[in-house]
């Protein structure tokens, strides 16, 4: 499944990182790249399911207004094949040491996840041990299909 893509450029550091910041903490997605562009302009990306994209667009637009100027915000909810080649847009899930992720992140991957069995107020009881076990099992299961 493709992950959507939300977009947001700043002119500045500051707004960018506010942008991401707030964006990372409102909704369960991960922060693909930012880029510096030219004229002092900085894009950042969010890949994620459509919902969580969105919310994490609208916080990060938020509170970046609060901060710096804002130049552009979108979300394409399921991109071309041709621009999930180019731009790289592949979530990075299988490629990330799990035991370098804080709790926080392991709960954020167990939620989005298949195959994960442990679900809602599990996953947020559940400690560092427990997720990493379950993300592993889900995993093995999916590379043995």
């Amino acid at each position: 499944m493709k992950p959507a893509l939300g977009l947001i450029e700043m002119l500045g550091f500051v707004g960018v990182a506010e942008a991401a910041d707030a964006a990372t903490k409102a909704a369960a997605i991960e922060l693909s790249a930012v880029e510096k562009i030219e004229g002092g302009i900085i894009s950042i990306r969010f890949l994620g399911d459509v919902g969580a994209v969105q919310a994490a667009v609208e916080a990060g637009v938020q509170a970046a207004q609060e901060v710096g100027t804002l130049m552009a915000h979108h979300v394409i909810p399921n991109p071309h094949e041709d621009l999930v080649r180019v731009f790289g847009l592949k979530k990075k899930t299988d490629e990330v040491d799990l035991e370098s992720l804080s709790v926080h992140r392991l709960r954020q991957l167990a939620r989005e996840t298949p195959g994960v069995t442990i679900r809602g107020r599990e996953i947020s009881h559940a400690n560092r041990a427990q997720l990493l076990s379950e993300l592993r099992r889900a995993k093995s299961d999916q590379t043995d299909i």
